[in-house]
């Protein structure tokens, strides 16, 4: 995997990214939410004093908390909003931009194309899959070239077969079984040379 790849483009996959930034948002704000309603219930039965300004107020500790936390701190809720959000885009990366390089690298694969690495950053996840994957391409680039250089011997063979001196009726069966087995030989090639492989 070598070298880290910079990437350029923050939302790579748009719908799956959205719904992790608003499930973490919602996730962290839901909490907040649950711990001041546990804090309320628990202080449901006391009195709260406060004095801003010159101005006593007295009234229910829940409500009274409730009103100083947006009151005091609205900013931070908005700052700790929007860094929830940047980290979960940032977060998201490593694992949405290494499943966009699988999904394409597979749809490459399906079209013969043996001859890409997958490189991923060096905090992304999936590098064990991407290296199974790089692995899987090199093992099938060397049995197609293989399966290749067999068939041109095989090609080679045939012909020397095809060219033994042999009486007229042999030498026609022998030519007939020949032409078979370049026609099924022939098949073999096309098929290797559809695909991409890496070079030895």
């Amino acid at each position: 995997m070598g070298k880290s790849v910079k990437r350029r483009k923050y939302f790579i996959k748009k719908d799956y990214q959205g719904k992790l930034i608003l499930g973490c948002f919602l996730f962290v704000a839901g909490m907040g939410i649950v711990f001041n309603i546990v804090l309320g219930l628990l202080s449901a039965d006391s009195l709260t004093i406060s004095y801003t300004n010159q101005d006593l107020q007295l009234g229910q500790t829940p409500i009274m908390l409730l009103k100083q936390v947006l009151t005091a701190n609205w900013i931070l809720i908005i700052l700790g909003g929007g860094f929830v959000v940047v980290a979960s885009l940032l977060i998201s990366h490593r694992v949405v931009g290494p499943l966009y390089r699988f999904e394409a690298t597979l749809d490459s694969m399906r079209k013969g194309k043996l001859d890409i690495v997958i490189k991923l950053r060096d905090k992304d996840e999936g590098k064990e899959l991407a290296g199974k994957i790089n692995d899987f391409n090199r093992y099938m680039s060397e049995s197609i070239y293989d399966m290749s250089k067999n068939s041109q011997a095989l090609h080679n063979l045939i012909e020397q077969v095809a060219a033994i001196d042999l009486p007229r009726q042999e030498k026609e069966q022998l030519a007939s079984l020949c032409w078979s087995m370049q026609e099924h030989n022939r098949k073999v090639t096309t098929r290797c040379n559809s695909f991409k492989i890496k070079d030895e």
